[in-house]
Formats: C-alpha cells, structure tokens, sequence
C-alpha cells in the first residue's frame, strides 16, 4: 500500500499505471510458486513469497485506496495471462530432458479477459487535476 501511495504520488495527474502480479489463488500456489520455482527451480530461491501474492478485488481495493481510478470503458484493461500452449511447453521440457526449464514458457503467454487465477495485468489511472 505505501507503494502504491507514493507511485500516486509521483504520477502526473491523467498519468497511467502499467502493472503486471501473481494472483494469490492455489493455482498459483501450485504452478507458480511450487512448480517453477521450487521445483524446476527456474526462479532463483525465496523469489516469491507466495503470501504476497494479491488477488485482483484486493488490488483493486488498494489502487481506489490510494487514490487511483480503474474504471474504463476498455474492458480489456485489466487481463489475465495464460501460458498459450502449456502442453506444448510441458513436451518442450520433457524433450529438453527437464534441464532447459525456460523450455515450459517457449509458447509464449497470451491474454484471457476471464482468467486470473494465476498471472494478471492491467492500467489504473491518476484523476487529472480538475
């Protein structure tokens, strides 16, 4: 909450915020934390803490809290992001013989309005001066 305080507070007003968090739900509990990171070790140890993870009503809440607006017209402003092919990425790890973990991610990532469950983006905005 403090960053984002202060990030309001260095914003021009009418200014965007760009951001992109891990949800805090047991997907991703399982696929990010537990799997890519503790498992495959693709992150370094102690990267996440997955208790810090927050969910998109508890983002929202503390965006509206820090004074900034997430209403838009566009509702593709705020998206969850889904790995493209997960079975093609989990083949792309097995054919690398589990030693290439990037492999997983190789299919890229692309835009779900409807799923948040494990990674999500979106813009808040500063209120211009009036």
């Amino acid at each position: 909450r403090a960053a984002l305080s202060e990030i309001h507070r260095v914003l021009k007003p009418g200014g965007v915020l760009v951001f992109d968090t891990i949800s805090r739900t047991l997907w991703s509990y399982t696929t990010v934390w537990l799997i890519t990171q503790e498992i495959l070790n693709i992150m370094p140890p102690n990267a996440h803490d997955w208790r810090l993870f927050i969910t998109p009503i508890e983002l929202r809440a503390a965006l509206a809290d820090a004074g900034f607006s997430t209403v838009t017209d566009d509702e593709a402003a705020w998206a969850g992001l889904v790995l493209k092919s997960p079975v093609k990425g989990i083949f792309a790890l097995a054919g690398s013989g589990f030693k290439d973990p990037l492999a997983l991610f190789s299919y890229g990532f692309v835009e779900d309005p409807n799923d948040f469950s494990a990674q999500y983006c979106g813009v808040a905005f500063k209120p211009p001066r009036v």
